[in-house]
C-alpha cells in the first residue's frame, strides 16, 4: 500500500487519501472475514475439544490443554485437509519448524496446512476475538465440568496456569514454548487469559463468592424458609391453597377482565414471597445457564439482570429484595430448576383473592392497602425488601405491589367454557403479569388486574414467585 501511494503524482493528495482509506477498509474486511472463519471452525469442533480437555485434566495429564489442542488440530486437519493419520502432517510441521524442504507433490498440502495453523495462531492473540469465542463456549465448558465432576481437577489446572502466566519460569518447558509462540508473553494478552481463568475459578466455586451475611433465620422469619432437616412444612416457604371454586375476573375492571366466571381449581402450592435476589443468586451459582453473562440472548431483551454488577454479584443491599430484570423465560427456568413451576393465572388470582370477591383481599381494602403493599403512594419510588408489609389472608407477602409477577399463561380474552383449572390460550404473543408494583397506583394492584408483556421483556418492577403441584 505504501509503495502504491508513493507512485502517485505529488499533486494527487486527494488520491493518496482515497487509497489509504480504501486500504484501511479492505484490511478491516479481511480481518473480519478471518475472524468469522475462525469462529465458525471453533464452534464446529468446540464440543469435542472441551470433552478432551476435561478428560485429560481428570486423568492428571501434566499439560491437558496442549493434549487437547493436538487432538483438536488433528480433527481440523482431518476435516479440512482430508488426512487419516497424524503422521501425514509431519513433513509440513518439520518444514514450518525447521525449514526442511517438502516434496513438490506436498507443497500445496503444506500451504493449506500453514494457512490453518496461522489462522489459529493469529486469532488467539486477538484478545477481543478470543474473549468472544470463550464467552460463547463457557456455558458448554461449565456444563461438561459439572457432568464429569471435574471441578477440583480443573481448579488445580487453573492454579498451575495462573502461576505460569504470571511467571514464565514457573511453566513446564514445553508449555512455556507453546505460550511463547502464541503470545510472546505479551502483557496485554496474558492479562486477558488471567482474567478469564480467574473468572472461571469464581464460577466453578460460587459458594466462595456468594454473600455469607444472609442468615437462614432471616429468610425463615421473612418468608418461611427453614433448614432442610426441619419437618415443619412439606414445602418450606410455600403455602398450600386447597381446591375449590372462585369467581375469576371483574365486571368493574378493564375489558380484559371480563367476563366474571366461576372457576374450579385443584390443590396447589405457591411461594409465600416473591423470589429474592439471594435465592436467584443461589440458583445461578449452582446452575450457570441462569447467569447474567450466559443466559441465552434469545430469551431476554438485552437487559437481563441489568442491576447486577456481575454473574454472582447482585446490587449491594438488594439481596432480600425481589429479583427484577428477569424475563418470563428466566422466571420459568428458575422455577423448573428448583423443582417448581410458574403459577397459572387462575392459580395466582385464587391465591390473591383468598376467598374474597372484592377488589383486594386485605382488610380495609384500598383505604388500608398501604399496610399490605408497596405502591406508588408509599414506596418512595423504589422496590423494597420482601415481606416488610402484612400478608394477605393466605399468608402471602407482597402478592399486591412491590413487583409485578410473571405467571405461566399466554394473554387472551377469557373463555366461558374453560373453567376447570384453566391454562389460558395455547399460543400467543404476550405472557401475563399480575399484582402491580412499587411504581403503580392502587387500582393496578387489584386481584383481577391483568397486564401483558413480551416473554423476553425485563423491567425494574417485574419479578415472580413459583408454584408447585
Amino acid at each position: 500500500m505504501k509503495k502504491l501511494v508513493n507512485k502517485l503524482p505529488e499533486n494527487g493528495r486527494y488520491y493518496r487519501v482515497l487509497v489509504l482509506v480504501l486500504g484501511f477498509f479492505l484490511s478491516v474486511h479481511f480481518a473480519w472475514a478471518t475472524a468469522q472463519k475462525f469462529q465458525k471452525m471453533v464452534k464446529e469442533f468446540q464440543k469435542s475439544a472441551i470433552s478432551d480437555f476435561i478428560a485429560f485434566t481428570t486423568k492428571g495429564e501434566r499439560y491437558p490443554l496442549m493434549h487437547a489442542i493436538y487432538e483438536l488440530r488433528y480433527r481440523v486437519f482431518s476435516e479440512k485437509l482430508g488426512i487419516n493419520k497424524k503422521a501425514e502432517t509431519k513433513a509440513c510441521s518439520q518444514n514450518r519448524t525447521y525449514g526442511i524442504a517438502v516434496p513438490d507433490d506436498q507443497k500445496k498440502f503444506c500451504r493449506d496446512y500453514d494457512a490453518l495453523v496461522d489462522l489459529a495462531k493469529t486469532s488467539l492473540v486477538q484478545t477481543a476475538l478470543f474473549e468472544k469465542i470463550y464467552q460463547n463456549a463457557e456455558p458448554a465448558l461449565l456444563y461438561e465440568i459439572e457432568r464429569q465432576r471435574a471441578r477440583d481437577a480443573i481448579r488445580v489446572w487453573i492454579r498451575q496456569k495462573l502461576n505460569c502466566l504470571n511467571d514464565e519460569y514457573r511453566c513446564g518447558r514445553d508449555e512455556r514454548k507453546m505460550i511463547n509462540r502464541l503470545t510472546k508473553f505479551d502483557s496485554k494478552i496474558l492479562k486477558t487469559y488471567i482474567r478469564i481463568l480467574l473468572n472461571l475459578d469464581k464460577k466453578l466455586f460460587p459458594e466462595e463468592q456468594t454473600a455469607t451475611f444472609i442468615k437462614t433465620k432471616d429468610l425463615e422469619t421473612l418468608c418461611g424458609f427453614i433448614d432442610k432437616g426441619s419437618k415443619k412444612s412439606e414445602k418450606p416457604g410455600m403455602t398450600l391453597i386447597h381446591s375449590g371454586n372462585f369467581n375469576m375476573g371483574s365486571e368493574e375492571g378493564l375489558p380484559s377482565e371480563h367476563p366474571v366466571r366461576e372457576v374450579e381449581m385443584k390443590d396447589f402450592w405457591i411461594d409465600n414471597c416473591e423470589v429474592t435476589n439471594y435465592q436467584f443468586l443461589q440458583a445461578a451459582a449452582q446452575h450457570p445457564f441462569l447467569r447474567k453473562s450466559t443466559f441465552p440472548r434469545k430469551y431476554h431483551d438485552g437487559n437481563y439482570l441489568h442491576n447486577w454488577q456481575d454473574d454472582l454479584v447482585p446490587e449491594t443491599g438488594s439481596e432480600l429484595m425481589p429479583v427484577t430484570y428477569v424475563s418470563w423465560y428466566s422466571a420459568r427456568h428458575y422455577c423448573n430448576y428448583v423443582g417448581k413451576r410458574l403459577a397459572s393465572e387462575a392459580e395466582w388470582e385464587m391465591a390473591a383473592r383468598a376467598g374474597i370477591d372484592s377488589a383486594y383481599s386485605v382488610e380495609g381494602g384500598v383505604e388500608l392497602l398501604q399496610d399490605y403493599a408497596w405502591f406508588r403512594g408509599n414506596s418512595d419510588g423504589t422496590i423494597h425488601t420482601t415481606a416488610q408489609k402484612m400478608s394477605n389472608p393466605n399468608g402471602l407477602f407482597d402478592i399486591y405491589g412491590n413487583a409485578w409477577e410473571w405467571v405461566y399463561d399466554w394473554f387472551g380474552i377469557y373463555s366461558t367454557f374453560n373453567v376447570k383449572n384453566p391454562q389460558g390460550p395455547e399460543t400467543g404473543k404476550y405472557r401475563i403479569l399480575r399484582g402491580g408494583s412499587w411504581s403503580d397506583p392502587p387500582e393496578y394492584l387489584r386481584s383481577a388486574m391483568r397486564r401483558d408483556a413480551l416473554p423476553t421483556s425485563t423491567y425494574n418492577n417485574v419479578g415472580f414467585r413459583c408454584a408447585a403441584e
